[in-house]
């Protein structure tokens, strides 16, 4: 379920092989490509449908930068369009100079508008009409927004990211947000986790934010009286938003968040290449 992670580089060393390394996860999450880059205080954002693209653009942009953020998205909510893919730019106002790029990855139940079939309109289509898959795929085909863009755009998510954070907790809650957000720009990252664990780790200097535990793929390897060292520094946070200082390269605040206990499974269908799948909220 999508991949997200920020690369934070104050002493501007080459990032290009972890990055390559992480273009892996891009091998299974192929709904949207996105990454925003800050080099020399100059910033660069690059979204696309096309994995050939982006990787060449990969190639040409990523060398010392001060800070890269990266989405590979895997739809679970909305239309694979270059509408949905991730690295949203999210301003106060048109007056003010504040802004982040946004990406996630989860779900955001309360504003969740599927686009693809529940087996069972499926099955109706079927028995009532004599359809086959291809023609009902067809016949619902539309632009669905997805449940992150929409979520975002609400009012009360950016009067807590642009007013109080601490009014967050309780936004999450009635939205039924899950998982890992990332909030960039040039000074600042606001990390989110909410029911879903947040892995951060220092390797050769570098700082990175991500939905997943990535060592093997970015830490420094030494070897020593014969055997590989994977030399890095790691830890796991959970129920946390994190706002941390790029330029100061330290942790200005922290909030805890309280989700409610889960009593059961909750979750929905989608339709993918052929095959219905469950995604757990």
């Amino acid at each position: 379920m999508c991949f997200n992670v920020v690369v934070i580089n104050p002493r501007k060393r080459d990032i290009r092989v972890p990055i390559m390394n992480l273009m892996d996860y891009a091998s299974y999450n192929r709904d949207g490509f996105s990454i925003y880059i800050v080099n020399n205080s100059k910033e660069k954002v690059y979204r696309t449908l096309d994995f050939k693209a982006f990787t060449e653009f990969i190639k040409h942009n990523i060398y010392n930068n001060e800070l890269a953020h990266l989405h590979f998205r895997m739809a679970s909510s909305g239309t694979v369009s270059l509408k949905n893919v991730h690295m949203w730019k999210l301003e106060e106002s048109e007056e003010s100079e504040k802004y982040y790029y946004v990406s996630h990855n989860g779900t955001v139940s309360r504003y969740s508008n599927i686009s693809y079939l529940d087996p069972k309109i499926v099955e109706w289509y079927r028995d009532v009409y004599g359809m086959k898959l291809n023609e009902i795929i067809d016949l619902f085909k539309e632009d669905v927004e997805s449940d992150t863009l929409a979520f975002i755009r609400s009012e009360a998510f950016q009067k807590c990211i642009f007013g109080n954070l601490a009014d967050l907790d309780k936004v999450l809650n009635e939205a039924s947000f899950y998982g890992v957000m990332f909030l960039t720009n040039p000074n600042e990252v606001i990390a989110i986790s909410y029911r879903k664990p947040m892995y951060v780790l220092i390797s050769n200097s570098v700082l990175y934010f991500s939905n997943t535990d990535i060592e093997n793929e970015v830490s420094k390897i030494r070897k020593i009286y014969g055997f590989n060292f994977r030399v890095a520094l790691s830890t796991v946070i959970t129920n946390q938003v994190v706002v941390f200082d790029v330029k100061r390269m330290n942790v200005k605040k922290t909030i805890k968040l309280n989700p409610p206990k889960k009593e059961e499974a909750s979750g929905y269908w989608y339709y993918r290449n052929g095959t219905y799948c469950w995604v757990d909220e």
